[in-house]
C-alpha cells in the first residue's frame, strides 16, 4: 500500500507547502461530494427514518453529513491547517458514532433489501477526512473499521442473515473505501515529495546558476581575450599593422571597460539581435564580405548568453581568417539563418584552400579556436571544409538541445504504477470474492463469469503503462464495459424481480472513476450515464418503473464525482506546485547568478586589465608608431593570453622557431 505522510511529518503552520494545498482541496471536494450523494440517497433516507426513533435521523445527519459541510467551507475560507484536522476528524468519527446509534433507535423493522442502507457511502466520504486528519496507520484501521461496521449494521436492518452474502457486501464496501484510502495516500505521498524537494530543488537551483553565470563570465573573458586583445596584439607583433588596427583597439578597450562596469548577468538576446550582432561581427572583422540572409522564423525566440558568446566568436575567429590570410580579391560570403530557434552561420571562400590532414593540429588554428569553441556548449558544432583550390567553408551551427523533461503531474496518483497494478488485482481478487459468494440467480451461471472477465480486462487497461490520457480505443473500451456489466446480468436474471448484489452494482463506479483518474472525465461520465440508462431500461422492462433501476446504480454516482475532481484537483496542484517551484528556483538562480557573475568577472578580467589595456591604449593612440619594443611586447603578452586560453605554444609563431613544418592559418 501507498504509504502518506502523517501530521507528525507535516508542517502545520505552513499554507504553501504541497502537503496543505492539498488537504485543503480534499476537504473541498469531500464536501462537494457530499452533495452529490444526498439527492440519490433521499429514497433511502426517507425509508430507513421508517423503522426508526425519530431522534435518530436528524442527529445522523448532523453527526455525518454536517461535518463534511463545515470542511469544505472551513478549506474555502481559512488556511488554518490545525482547525482543518479538527474537524475533519469530527467528520471522519460523525460517520462511525451515526452508525453505532442505529441500535439503539432501530424498532426492529427491516429496510427494504433494494434500497442501499444511506450511511453507506458515506464510509467513502469518511475516509477521505480521514485522511485528511490523521496518520496513514489510523485512517487504515478507520477504513476496515468503518467499511465493516456499516456493512454489518446495515445487512441487519436489511434482515440479510446470510454470512456469504454479509461477507460479499463487506468485501465491495471494503473496495470502495480501499480506493479513495490508496489514491488519497498517493496524493499525499506526492505533495510530501514535492515538499521535500522544494528546498533541495532552490538550492541545486542556486548552485547550478552560480556554475552557469561562472562558465559564461569564464567564456566571455575567453573571448574578449582571445577574439579581440590577443587578435590586435598578435597583429601588432607580427608588424605591418593596418591602419585600422587603431580603431580596433579603441574598441577593443571600450568592450574591456564595459565588461568591467557589467553588474548583471547578460539577459538572453533575440533573434533579431542575434543577427545584428552577427553582421557587425562579421563587418568589422572582414568589411569586404558579401553577407546575406537565409531565411527568418516569424516567431520569437531567444537565445542563451553563453551560446551567443560561442557563436560570435567562432565567427569572428572564421571572418578574421579570411581578412587576414586571403588576397583582397578572392570571394568571401556569408550566410545568417536563425529558424526555429536554431542559429547557423556559414562563411565561404574561393580561395586556394588547404589538405587539413596536412596541417599539424596545433598549427590548425580554425581547429583550435572555432571547433573548440563551438564544442563546449550544449549543441553547438563547428565543420570545417576545404580543399586546394576550391577555397574553405565553416560551418557554425547551434541547434538548441532537446527540452528539459518536467515532472509528470498527470500520474500524480500512481495510476500506471506497480502499486496501482497491485491494487486492481487486490479489487479484483475481492469482487471475485463477492460473486463466488453471492453471484445471484442467472439464467446461466457463464453470465457471471463474463461480467467478471469484462470488469478484470477494463482494470488491465485502467493501470497499464502508456500514455496519458488514456487512449481512444481504450477508453472506448473502459466506458461502456459497465453498461455492458450490467445490462447482460440484470437481463439475464431470473426470476427478474430479485435483490441485484453490489458487486455487479458497484464496479461500474469504479470503474468509470478509475478512467477519470487517467485523464478521462468527460468520457467516464458519460460511461456512468449509459450504465444509468441500461439499468432504468432493464427496471422499466422488469416492473415498470425506470426509478427503480437508476436508484439502483446512482447512489454510486458521489464516487465518479469523487474521481473527477480528485483527478483534477491533483493534477492541477502538482502543475501549479511544479510552477511555483521553478519560479521560486529560477528567482535563486538569478540571485546566485549574479553574485556569481561579479566575483568570476573580477577573477578573470583583474590579470587582463593589468597586462593587456595599457598596450592596448596605446595602440589605439592615432599616429602612435609601433616600435620593435612595442611589438616584442605584444607578443609575450599574447603568448601569455594564448597559453591562458589553452591553446597550447607551438601555436604562436614566435614559439615555434624549432618546428621546420610550415605554419597553416585559416
Amino acid at each position: 500500500m501507498v504509504r502518506a505522510v502523517g501530521p507528525a511529518d507535516r508542517d502545520l503552520d505552513r499554507t504553501d507547502t504541497a502537503v496543505g494545498r492539498t488537504m485543503r482541496c480534499y476537504a473541498v471536494f469531500a464536501g462537494a461530494a457530499y452533495l452529490v450523494f444526498l439527492p440519490f440517497l433521499i429514497p433511502a433516507i426517507t425509508q430507513a427514518h421508517a423503522v426508526v426513533a425519530t431522534w435518530w435521523t436528524p442527529s445522523a445527519m448532523i453527526l455525518a453529513v454536517l461535518p463534511g459541510f463545515l470542511v469544505a467551507g472551513h478549506a474555502i475560507g481559512s488556511s488554518d491547517l490545525l482547525r482543518l484536522r479538527v474537524l475533519s476528524s469530527i467528520a471522519a468519527l460523525g460517520v462511525l458514532l451515526a452508525v453505532a446509534l442505529w441500535p439503539m433507535a432501530w424498532n426492529g423493522n427491516p429496510i427494504d433489501d433494494a434500497t442501499v442502507f444511506w450511511l453507506g457511502p458515506f464510509v467513502v466520504l469518511g475516509t477521505i477526512c480521514a485522511l485528511v486528519a490523521w496518520p496513514t496507520a489510523v485512517t487504515a484501521t478507520y477504513v476496515v473499521i468503518a467499511a465493516v461496521g456499516v456493512k454489518f449494521v446495515g445487512n441487519i436492518a436489511q434482515s440479510n442473515a446470510g454470512v456469504t452474502a454479509m461477507i460479499a457486501d463487506i468485501a465491495c464496501s471494503t473496495v470502495f473505501a480501499l480506493v479513495p484510502f490508496a489514491l488519497g495516500t498517493a496524493g499525499l505521498r506526492t505533495a510530501a515529495a514535492l515538499d521535500r524537494a522544494a528546498a533541495s530543488a532552490i538550492a541545486q537551483a542556486q548552485e547550478s546558476g552560480a556554475a552557469r553565470a561562472r562558465v559564461m563570465e569564464r567564456a566571455q573573458a575567453r573571448a574578449l581575450t582571445h577574439d579581440m586583445i590577443m587578435a590586435n596584439l598578435l597583429e601588432a607583433a607580427r608588424g605591418g599593422a593596418s591602419a585600422r588596427l587603431p580603431d580596433r583597439a579603441a574598441a577593443t578597450v571600450r568592450a574591456l571597460d564595459k565588461t568591467l562596469r557589467s553588474a548583471a548577468v547578460e539577459r538572453e538576446p533575440d533573434g533579431d539581435e542575434v543577427t545584428r550582432t552577427i553582421v557587425d561581427v562579421i563587418e568589422e572583422n572582414d568589411p569586404q564580405m558579401s553577407i546575406s540572409m537565409a531565411g527568418r522564423d516569424d516567431e520569437v525566440h531567444v537565445y542563451p548568453p553563453a551560446v551567443v558568446d560561442a557563436v560570435l566568436g567562432a565567427v569572428a575567429e572564421a571572418a578574421r581568417n579570411c581578412a587576414r590570410h586571403l588576397p583582397a580579391d578572392v570571394v568571401r560570403r556569408c550566410r545568417i539563418d536563425l529558424r526555429a530557434g536554431r542559429i547557423s552561420v556559414r562563411i565561404d571562400d574561393d580561395g586556394a584552400g588547404f589538405v587539413r590532414s596536412s596541417v599539424a593540429p596545433e598549427r590548425l588554428g580554425i581547429s583550435s579556436s572555432i571547433e573548440k569553441r563551438m564544442s563546449e556548449v550544449a549543441g553547438g558544432t563547428a565543420t570545417v571544409w576545404s580543399r586546394p583550390g576550391a577555397g574553405t567553408s565553416v560551418q557554425v551551427r547551434w541547434d538548441p538541445p532537446g527540452a528539459i523533461a518536467i515532472a509528470d503531474g498527470s500520474d500524480a496518483l500512481g495510476m500506471r504504477s506497480r502499486t496501482a497494478r497491485w491494487l486492481a488485482g487486490v479489487i479484483v481478487g475481492l469482487e471475485v470474492l463477492a460473486a463466488v459468494l453471492n453471484p445471484g440467480e442467472l439464467r446461466s451461471p457463464w453470465v457471471a463469469l463474463l461480467a467478471l472477465l469484462l470488469m478484470a480486462c477494463a482494470a488491465a487497461v485502467l493501470v497499464a503503462p502508456g500514455p496519458d490520457p488514456l487512449a481512444g480505443w481504450g477508453t472506448l473500451f473502459v466506458a461502456l464495459t459497465p453498461a455492458v456489466m450490467c445490462g447482460i446480468y440484470l437481463f439475464a436474471l431470473d426470476p427478474p424481480g430479485q435483490l441485484v448484489p453490489i458487486w455487479i452494482t458497484g464496479p461500474p463506479a469504479l470503474i468509470v472513476a478509475m478512467l477519470a483518474m487517467r485523464g478521462r472525465p468527460s468520457s467516464a461520465a458519460l460511461g456512468f450515464v449509459v450504465t444509468l440508462a441500461v439499468a432504468a431500461w432493464w427496471s422499466s422492462v422488469d416492473a415498470g418503473d425506470a426509478l427503480r433501476g437508476v436508484l439502483l446504480i446512482g447512489p454510486s454516482g458521489g464516487f465518479v464525482a469523487i474521481a473527477i475532481v480528485y483527478a483534477a484537483v491533483n493534477r492541477a496542484l502538482v502543475g501549479a506546485l511544479a510552477d511555483a517551484q521553478r519560479q521560486a528556483a529560477d528567482a535563486a538562480a538569478e540571485a546566485a547568478a549574479i553574485r556569481a557573475a561579479a566575483d568570476e568577472r573580477a577573477l578573470h578580467l583583474a590579470p587582463i586589465t593589468a597586462l593587456a589595456r595599457p598596450l592596448l591604449a596605446l595602440l589605439a593612440e592615432e599616429g602612435n608608431a609601433v616600435d620593435a619594443q612595442m611589438r616584442l611586447e605584444c607578443a609575450v603578452i599574447e603568448a601569455i593570453f594564448g597559453i591562458c586560453c589553452g591553446r597550447g605554444p607551438c601555436a604562436h609563431p614566435t614559439l615555434s622557431m624549432r618546428s621546420t613544418r610550415p605554419v597553416v592559418v585559416v
